[in-house]
């Protein structure tokens, strides 16, 4: 048998028949919920300003790697090619930004003749960064951004 349809009259009883108290919520946000979902978002933000500052923080390294390695490269020999680079970081402002001096390491090739032009020399970039200083709020520990840069030593540069 077909139930008949609730008319205006019977309309308490057509909504606790169809699982409705009268008295029930009726679909709107309560504040506890709203509550998580502002807490979830500023959690979120934070992350995400975390995340884009350590990005940041990668990119002036790796181009402060980039700037030394291209200083070495100029240089006439191995011992003024790593005074350049350590020059060339501490020029930049990455200085600044990490939380201990910024070292530069070098490494260099010889090329197929043995001497230092035409090799190729490698310089790696670090800089320890404190948690506190990308999140923007208090945050305990440290990151340390390692990047290495490669650059062509010229063959006929004296």
């Amino acid at each position: 048998m077909i139930s008949p349809l609730p008319t205006a009259d019977d309309s308490g009883d057509a909504r606790r028949a169809a699982g409705r108290d009268a008295g029930t919520d009726a679909g709107i946000v309560t504040a506890i919920e709203m509550m998580y979902l502002i807490i979830f978002m500023l959690a979120a933000m934070v992350l995400f300003a975390y995340l884009g500052r350590l990005h940041a923080a990668g990119v002036q390294v790796s181009n402060t790697a980039q700037s030394a390695a291209r200083a070495a490269s100029l240089a006439t020999d191995a011992a003024a090619g790593a005074d350049a680079a350590q020059d060339a970081v501490d020029q930049s402002t990455l200085v600044s930004r990490c939380s201990t001096p910024p070292v530069a390491d070098l490494m260099w090739d010889t090329s197929s003749t043995g001497t230092w032009q035409g090799g190729s020399v490698t310089v790696t970039v670090r800089c320890r960064l404190d948690n506190d200083s990308l999140s923007g709020i208090w945050t305990p520990g440290a990151r340390t951004v390692v990047v290495s840069d490669t650059q062509p030593i010229d063959r006929y540069q004296r």
